[in-house]
């Protein structure tokens, strides 16, 4: 049951990352991949929410909650692997300093809106 839960959640995931794309490209273009970032650190923000809800949940419950919620609509969310691509990208094309802010920038700030999430519910 656990696998219906994570397609479930990975494909509203996937569409919630979709509208962050279609939301962003109608602001300036720019350089640096804001979607991307947008989506990670929106779905860190809610990995750390989640984290505090899945422990009021049955115990019973706790694996489809985290099925769902964290690995099915977070993980089709969340953009890592288009965080690396779009980095090695920046690199090939000479822009170390955008690819270098861009992982300095993503990578605490999704640690701090894991941590934010976590503390908002907690």
């Amino acid at each position: 049951m656990n696998v219906l839960y994570v397609f479930l959640g990975g494909g509203i995931g996937s569409l919630m990352r979709f509208g962050i794309s279609a939301l962003v490209l109608k602001f300036p273009k720019s350089v640096f991949p804001v979607a991307t970032l947008a989506s990670n650190l929106i779905a860190c923000l809610l990995v750390g929410v989640l984290l505090v809800q899945m422990m009021k949940v049955k115990p019973a419950n706790a694996e489809a909650f985290h099925a769902f919620w964290i690995i099915g609509i977070c993980g089709g969310f969340s953009t890592f692997s288009t965080f690396a691509k779009e980095n090695l990208e920046l690199m090939e094309k000479g822009q170390w300093i955008i690819a270098i802010l861009n992982i300095l920038i993503s990578v605490s700030f999704c640690i701090g809106m894991v941590y934010l999430g976590r503390k908002l519910i907690g």
